[in-house]
């Protein structure tokens, strides 16, 4: 019986080779097809298998974007672990996570996010505790952060001369209960219909229009 290993089958293809792939194959590829500097095309005729190395795959790319820091061996064994005892019964759910990690980061990439420790540097209020006052002001509902390698990020746009925009508050207060932070901040960074296409990041001087088109979250859908 042939281990999952030689199930897999891997080739390494020149330049030359890479020259004389498909044109639609090319094309699918986009503006990666050029700056490509090694092709590897892997092949096998294990469904599963062939999930869980687009998983593994996908998830690699993330982390080699997310940091110049070479990934460890430690952090690659992790990775594959995981994903192995996950593949033989979650083969959407694991798609989904992916999908969500994919989309928190490309927010981190786009989006300027704080320290606790830069939000206390731009206020100049100096408290005794370092988490101060940023954490305060999250308690208080006055901002949000999302949580990053285990450390509460603080998107940039809610503040204004080192202090809370006035508005972040009562758009908070209108999201509906139990937005999650990170849905918080995908919402914030999207498009949206209510503010002709803008993002509700970037029509905070409108706080009263943003506001409403937090309200109209939690209204049902019609249609």
């Amino acid at each position: 019986m042939a281990s999952q290993y030689e199930k897999l089958s891997f080739l390494h293809l020149r330049s030359d080779e890479v020259e004389e792939l498909p044109a639609g194959l090319k094309e699918r590829f986009g503006t990666r097809f050029e700056s490509a500097d090694e092709w590897i095309l892997l092949g096998t005729a294990d469904r599963q298998l062939a999930r869980l190395a687009d998983h593994v795959i996908r998830v690699l790319a993330m982390k080699g974007a997310e940091s110049a820091r070479d990934l460890s061996e430690r952090n690659i064994e992790q990775l594959v672990d995981f994903l192995l005892s996950r593949a033989p019964h979650a083969d959407v759910e694991t798609d989904l996570d992916i999908d969500n990690v994919q989309l928190r980061a490309d927010y981190l990439e786009r989006t300027s996010v704080l320290t606790a420790a830069e939000v206390r540097a731009a206020s100049d209020l100096r408290p005794r505790n370092r988490s101060e006052p940023a954490s305060r002001w999250k308690r208080e509902g006055r901002i949000f952060a999302v949580r990053c390698q285990g450390i509460d990020r603080y998107p940039a746009f809610q503040f204004q001369d080192g202090a809370p925009r006035p508005a972040i508050k009562d758009i908070l207060a209108a999201l509906p209960k139990g937005t999650t932070a990170w849905q918080t901040a995908l919402w914030f960074a999207s498009g949206n219909g209510w503010l002709d296409g803008a993002e509700p990041q970037q029509r905070l001087d409108d706080g009263d229009q943003v506001v409403q088109a937090a309200r109209r979250l939690a209204q049902p859908a019609f249609g």
